[in-house]
């Protein structure tokens, strides 16, 4: 799944096969091994919808795409090194249907292959020297980095509640995207009320969007996802379906005595998919991820009625019924 796949971002393809290059640039920019483990990165492809959150935010102001398109593709190497850390935490062996780089590798080059990629983008933040957008993205560093901490301190913790959960999705996936708004609006010198719009977009957004995640790896098949049904509670990730499912009166205590369950065969798993499905669990997370939707397309009223503001509206629409 490319950025080529999604029909809204057709009015910014040009700007994203920019990106796409520079990514490919950076990427192959070292004579290692770690040249080649992150252009395999690249080759594998991707959305690209942060480096897209940036550049239509910036489109709204004054728009350089040399210099807003760099932004991008700093984002895009921070989300990358995020995914290269992520395989190694789970032991991933494939992403996007390719061997991941710790499957090919082996941990030690994955991790300074994510290192090498965070350090290229600190390199292009650098360089552009605005440094309210170097504050941004060392804040939003530090907080993925606690999320991904108190989601493995969280594993097999079926206490967690709604509030635990929240915040841990909001630092590992929403506070970026509204990084990816913020940054863009900044570079084109946008007045900080319409800024602080786009970044409230863009926290609602990908409060939304992991909670499809969430969903999706309950509904998805493993021929998109290239995981089996369920990875993530099978992992012992607690995800909102998942606590929904907890708190029925019927299916909850079930649940919880498969999860506790010392060694599961794949039939316990199937039947903790069945209680998730039967409690309407996943039907409730859709309602929590629609409620963000409307209120990230609530932030984009106050702005100018322009291209822009009509895709980033059809991005939230299309986060809200994507399968993949």
């Amino acid at each position: 799944m490319s950025y080529h796949d999604i029909i809204i971002l057709d009015e910014i393809h040009g700007d994203l096969a920019y990106v796409e290059k520079e990514l490919h640039k950076y990427a192959r920019a070292s004579p290692t091994i770690l040249g080649e483990s992150s252009e395999r990165l690249v080759q594998a492809g991707g959305k690209r919808l942060r480096p897209a959150f940036v550049l239509l935010s910036g489109k709204f102001f004054k728009y350089d795409l040399q210099a807003i398109g760099q932004l991008a593709v700093a984002i895009e190497l921070i989300h990358m090194a995020t995914l290269v850390h992520d395989d190694v935490i789970d032991s991933a062996a494939t992403r996007r249907g390719l061997p991941t780089v710790c499957a090919q590798w082996g941990d030690p080059i994955a991790l300074q292959t994510g290192s090498y990629l965070f350090a290229q983008a600190l390199k292009i933040v650098a360089q552009y020297g605005n440094q309210d957008i170097i504050r941004v993205l060392a804040g939003v560093s530090l907080e993925m980095c606690e999320g991904e901490i108190e989601q493995i301190n969280n594993i097999g913790n079926t206490d967690i509640g709604l509030r635990t959960y929240l915040r841990r999705i909001q630092r590992k996936t929403a506070l970026l995207i509204s990084a990816c708004c913020a940054i863009g609006a900044l570079a084109g010198d946008a007045p900080s009320d319409l800024t602080w719009h786009l970044k409230r977009y863009g926290y609602y957004l990908g409060m939304a969007f992991q909670i499809t995640d969430d969903i999706l790896d309950f509904t998805g098949s493993e021929e998109v996802f290239g995981k089996p049904v369920g990875s993530d509670l099978r992992q012992g990730i607690i995800t909102i379906p998942v606590i929904y499912t907890l708190k029925d009166q019927l299916r909850g205590p079930q649940l919880q005595t498969i999860i506790e369950k010392g060694h599961k065969k794949e039939s316990d798993w199937e039947d903790a998919f069945a209680l998730i499905e039967g409690a309407g669990a996943l039907r409730a997370s859709q309602r929590l991820c629609e409620r963000y939707l409307q209120k990230a397309k609530e932030e984009l009223l106050c702005l100018p009625d322009i291209p822009p503001r009509r895709i980033l509206v059809a991005l939230a629409d299309f986060i809200g019924t994507r399968n993949y």
